[in-house]
C-alpha cells in the first residue's frame, strides 16, 4: 500500500474568496435595489398628469410593481446566499484551511518515520538472519535477536503512527466533501428573483436553474465533483443524486405525470439503493414531516401518502431509513407487483413463496421484514429480508448465497436464516448475555450460473448492493455490530464489499468458497493486520465442487481461496464436537458432505440387483446430505459460537 502524499489531501476553497463572493452579492443586491427605486421614482412621473396625460392609461403607474416586487426578492436572495457564503468561510473552511496545513505537515516526518523504520527493521532482520549459524558466538546472535525486536517494536508503531495519517487523511476528505455540500445546500434552498421570462412573457430556460446548482457539460458540477472520487465513485454518487432528486419530485408531482415517467422507467427503483444512505434519511425525515399517517401508522396524506400510493418501492429500497418503514413500503410494493396480470408462472411462484416467508411469524410472535424488493432488469425478483430488529439489534449479520440461486431457493434460505437467528438467540440466552441479535438474508442479487462462476462482474455488482445495505444499516443502528456470513460465489462478493469498506465490517465467515480475487485478500489480510475485521473460512473435504470455482487454468479471475490469506482462521466443517455449543461440553456438529448451504437428499449408489432378465442393474437410495448452514451442521454450530463470542468484541470502527 502507498504511502500518503500532500497530494492526497483535497484542496480547501480559500474562506475569503467565500466571504468576497458574499460581499459582491451585497454590492449587487444594493444595486439593483438602488437602482429599482429610481426607476421606479421616475416612471411615476407618468402618473402626474400635469407632466403627462394619456387619456385610458392609468394603470401606466402600476406596471412596475411587478418587477419591483421580484427585485425585492432578488435582494432578500442575494443576501440570504451572502448570509450563507458568510458563514462558511467565516468558521467552517478557516478551520478546515487549517486542518489541511497541520495534515500536509504532518505527512513527511510520519512517512519518513515509517521509510526509516522500515529501512532499520530490514536491516535488522538481515543481521539476526545471518547470525543463525552454528559458528556464530552466542552473545552477538543475543544482540542481533534483541536489535530485530526493537526494530520489528519501532516498525510498528510507526505503522501504526501512519494507519492514524491515512484515516486522519480520509476523515479529512470527507469532512471538505460535507461542508461543500452543506453549503450548496443551503445556496440552492434560496429563492427569489430566478424566474426568467422571455419578451413574449413565455418561461425561458437558461443553465442557471437555481442557486448552487448549474447544468454543466460533466457529472456532478459544480459542488459534486472531487478530487477524491474515482469514476466509478463519481458516477455511483451522481446516481444517488439524480435518484434522490427524483423521489423527491414523484412525492409530489401530478399522479398522472409520475406514473408515466415511472412507466417509462422500470428500472428506477433499482438505482434508489445507491442514494447515500445519510441523505435518505435525512430525504425521508423531511418527507415525513410533511406527511400524515392514519392511527395504524400507515401514511394517508402528504408527499409519504402519495408515494405509498403511487411508487411505494421507491422508498422501500432506500437504504439509510427505519426498516419497519422500509416493511411498510415494500410489502405494498409487493402486493402491486402480485396484483399484475403480466407475471409468468415462474415469476408468480417466487412472489408467492416471497409473501409467504414475510407473512410467516417466528417463534417470538415477530414478523421478518422486507428490507429490500424490487424486479431487475431481467424481469427476476430480488430481495433482503431481516430476521429480527435490525433498527436496535446489538449485532447485525447478513448471509448471502452462491451459484443458480434466486427466490426461487427462498424457502430453504429463509429457513435457514431463521434458523441461525433463532440459535444465536438461544446461546446467548443460555450464556447469560443479554446483547439482541438480527440476521438479514441477502438475495438482491445476481449470482448467475455454472457458465459465470468464474467472472467478476456479477460478484462486484452485488458487492457494490451489499456495501450500500451495509451501510444503510449502519446508519440507522450505528452501534451495532456488522458482520457478514457467505456460501460459494457468495464468499467473492461479500470478500469485495468488505474490503472496498474498511472499519465497516468486524468478522466474516465464508463456507465453501468460489475464490477471491489477488487485491481483495491483500485488502482482508491488511484489515485483519490492523485489527478492523477478523475472517474465518471453511472448506469440507467431500465438497467437490468449490474448488472449481478457484481455478485459474478454466478462467476463473478470483483464483485464491480466502483460506490462504494470511490471518484468516480456519474452522472445521468434516465432523466433530464444537466446544460450548449448547452446554459447556460442547456438542457433535455433522460433517458438511456436499456443497450445499443446506440439506439436501442425493440418490446414492447401494449396489447391483437382477433384473427381470436376469441382468444385473445398479441400485440407488436417496441419502440426505448435510449442508454447512444446517443447524446439524459442524460449520453452522462454529458459526454460532463465533457470532456469540464476537458480541464478546467491540462494534466496527465506524
Amino acid at each position: 500500500m502507498s504511502t500518503p502524499s500532500v497530494d492526497d489531501l483535497p484542496q480547501v476553497v480559500d474562506p475569503a474568496v467565500l466571504t468576497g463572493l458574499g460581499d459582491r452579492l451585497v454590492s449587487v443586491a444594493n444595486a439593483t435595489q438602488t437602482s429599482m427605486a429610481d426607476v421606479q421614482q421616475r416612471w411615476s412621473v407618468l402618473g402626474d398628469t400635469e407632466v403627462f396625460h394619456v387619456t385610458g392609461a392609468e394603470a401606466v403607474p402600476r406596471m412596475l410593481d411587478r418587477p419591483a416586487s421580484d427585485a425585492r426578492g432578488f435582494f432578500e436572495a442575494l443576501v440570504e446566499a451572502r448570509n450563507a457564503l458568510w458563514d462558511a468561510g467565516s468558521s467552517e473552511f478557516p478551520d478546515l484551511k487549517q486542518r489541511r496545513e497541520e495534515l500536509a505537515s504532518r505527512i513527511p516526518s510520519v512517512v519518513a518515520a515509517y521509510d526509516s523504520a522500515a529501512d532499520a527493521s530490514a536491516r535488522a532482520n538481515a543481521t539476526y538472519r545471518s547470525t543463525r549459524g552454528s559458528d556464530v558466538d552466542a552473545s552477538v546472535a543475543a544482540d542481533a535477536s534483541l536489535a530485530r525486536l526493537n526494530a520489528s517494536t519501532t516498525l510498528n508503531s510507526a505503522e501504526s503512527a501512519l494507519d492514524t495519517l491515512r484515516s486522519d487523511i480520509d476523515r479529512f476528505r470527507r469532512d471538505v466533501e460535507d461542508a461543500e455540500d452543506r453549503l450548496a445546500s443551503r445556496l440552492r434552498n434560496v429563492s427569489g428573483g430566478t424566474e426568467v421570462l422571455g419578451a413574449g412573457g413565455e418561461p425561458v430556460r437558461v443553465a442557471q436553474l437555481f442557486w448552487g446548482f448549474s447544468e454543466s457539460a460533466y457529472p456532478g458540477a459544480p459542488s459534486a465533483a472531487s478530487v477524491s472520487r474515482s469514476l466509478s465513485e463519481q458516477l455511483t454518487y451522481d446516481l444517488g443524486r439524480a435518484a434522490e432528486r427524483r423521489i423527491d419530485w414523484l412525492s409530489t408531482a401530478d399522479t398522472d405525470d409520475a406514473q408515466r415517467w415511472l412507466d417509462a422507467h422500470p428500472d428506477f427503483v433499482q438505482s434508489v439503493a445507491f442514494v447515500e444512505p445519510e441523505r435518505a434519511g435525512d430525504l425521508f425525515t423531511d418527507l415525513a414531516a410533511a406527511s400524515a399517517a392514519a392511527p395504524n401508522g400507515e401514511w394517508n396524506g402528504g408527499p409519504l401518502g402519495q408515494l405509498l400510493a403511487l411508487a411505494p418501492l421507491v422508498v422501500g429500497n432506500l437504504n439509510g431509513i427505519p426498516a419497519d418503514q422500509r416493511g411498510i413500503f415494500n410489502r405494498a410494493g409487493l402486493a402491486d407487483v402480485l396484483a399484475r396480470d403480466d407475471l409468468d408462472d415462474e415469476t408468480r411462484s417466487k412472489l408467492d413463496q416471497l409473501r409467504s416467508v414475510v407473512e410467516k411469524r417466528s417463534d417470538d410472535g415477530s414478523l421478518p421484514t422486507l428490507l429490500s424488493f424490487f424486479i431487475d432488469t431481467e424481469g427476476s425478483p430480488r430481495a433482503n429480508i431481516a430476521f429480527g430488529d435490525v433498527d436496535t439489534a446489538d449485532q447485525v449479520t447478513t448471509l448471502t448465497h452462491g451459484i443458480r440461486t434466486d427466490l426461487g431457493s427462498l424457502q430453504e434460505w429463509a429457513r435457514g436464516s431463521a434458523d441461525l437467528q433463532s440459535a444465536l438467540s438461544s446461546e446467548l440466552e443460555r450464556t447469560g448475555q443479554s446483547s439482541t441479535t438480527a440476521v438479514v438474508l441477502v438475495m438482491d442479487w445476481d449470482s448467475g450460473g455454472a457458465l459465470s462462476v468464474g467472472g467478476i462482474d456479477r460478484p462486484d455488482a452485488g458487492a457494490a448492493r451489499l456495501s450500500e445495505t451495509l451501510r444503510g444499516l449502519h446508519a440507522v443502528n450505528p452501534g451495532a455490530q456488522l458482520n457478514t456470513g457467505a456460501h460459494s460465489l457468495g464468499t467473492t462478493m461479500t470478500g469485495q464489499a468488505v474490503a472496498d469498506n474498511p472499519g465497516l465490517v468486524s468478522h466474516v465467515w465464508f463456507f465453501g468458497s468460489a475464490g477471491i480475487t489477488a487485491q481483495t485478500g491483500d485488502e482482508l489480510a491488511e484489515q485483519i493486520r490492523s485489527g478492523e475485521t477478523t475472517v474465518s473460512a471453511t472448506h469440507a473435504d467431500d465438497d467437490s465442487i468449490a474448488a472449481w470455482g478457484r481455478k485459474d487454468w478454466l478462467g476463473s479471475l478470483h483464483a485464491e481461496d480466502p483460506r490462504d490469506v494470511p490471518g484468516v482462521q480456519s474452522f472445521g466443517s468434516n465432523g466433530g464436537v464444537v466446544a460450548d455449543y449448547g452446554s459447556p461440553r460442547g456438542e457433535y456438529g455433522e460433517s458438511t458432505d456436499s456443497h450445499d448451504a443446506h440439506n439436501s437428499t442425493k440418490d446414492e449408489f447401494v449396489g447391483w440387483g437382477v433384473g427381470g432378465d436376469g441382468s444385473p442393474i445398479p441400485l440407488y437410495e436417496p441419502t440426505e446430505q448435510t449442508g454447512y448452514l444446517d443447524p446439524s451442521a459442524e460449520s453452522f454450530k462454529h458459526f454460532v459460537v463465533g457470532l456469540r463470542e464476537a458480541l464478546d468484541t467491540t462494534g466496527a470502527s465506524r
